[in-house]
């Protein structure tokens, strides 16, 4: 219905042999400037206008959604008793058997031909003896440029009420 539509106001604005006159002044209609503009490149002849000057992202495109109607009951052709959601949930995945397909990959070039002489991606892989190495732990200070009590209320005590004794605390 909307490409309908739309061949229709297409056909409309080719065909339209209405010319606007140029004086706005004379028109009874109040239009304003971008309403004028783009009647008057939708009316005026093909080899009367000047498209070099159109801008496309002028036009408003406003979407009219409408609500279909089939005028059918659907339910005059299917079986008596039918129910789509009829065995829905009656899927054993246990009873179900998956294959993998293996397939072939052909690569139709030879990759030794793109690598250097004598290359192999696992050299070194177990050259290294994690028992040599030392690991050592850097322990730096961090500090703010900010000082929190600044954001926090006057009095703030985030342990307040943390031993009082009417808490149940559940780790």
């Amino acid at each position: 219905m909307y490409k309908l539509a739309l061949l229709f106001t297409v056909f409309f604005a080719l065909n339209a042999t209405a010319k606007i006159n140029n004086d706005s002044n004379n028109l009874n209609i109040d239009i304003n400037g971008e309403e004028y503009e783009l009647e008057k490149l939708l009316f005026v002849k093909m080899e009367d206008s000047t498209l070099e000057n159109f801008d496309i992202n002028s036009i408003e495109v406003i979407e009219i959604e409408d609500e279909v109607e089939l005028n059918f009951n659907p339910k005059d052709y299917l079986p008596e008793g039918f129910n789509a959601l009829k065995g829905m949930h009656d899927l054993d995945w246990n009873t179900i058997e998956l294959v993998e397909l293996e397939e072939e990959v052909e690569l139709n070039f030879n990759p030794k031909d793109y690598l250097p002489e004598g290359f192999n991606a696992l050299k070194g892989k177990h050259d290294l003896d994690w028992s040599t190495i030392e690991l050592v732990e850097l322990e730096e200070e961090v500090e703010f440029d900010f000082n929190p009590k600044d954001y926090l209320p006057n009095n703030f005590d985030p342990n307040k009420g943390m031993y009082s004794n009417n808490v149940l605390v559940c780790l």
